[in-house]
């Protein structure tokens, strides 16, 4: 499975990154992803396409202060 990340999703995902104080290789881990997807989620231009685990994993970790 695919999925998109928006411009929105990116920009909330730098935003807790920022808040959380948290290096990228911090929200890796958190993520459970590889450093290099964590790179790509921030800094490709939007939209593109990312594995549905990536996707998951961002949209999980966004709606943790939900």
């Amino acid at each position: 499975m695919q999925a998109i990340i928006t411009e929105q999703q990116q920009t909330a995902l730098i935003k807790k990154q920022a808040i959380n104080r948290l290096t990228r290789t911090q929200l890796a881990n958190r993520l459970n992803l590889a450093r290099t997807t964590v790179k790509d989620v921030l800094d490709k231009p939007t939209p593109f396409v990312v594995s549905g685990k990536t996707f998951t994993a961002v949209n999980n970790y966004l709606l943790e202060d939900l």
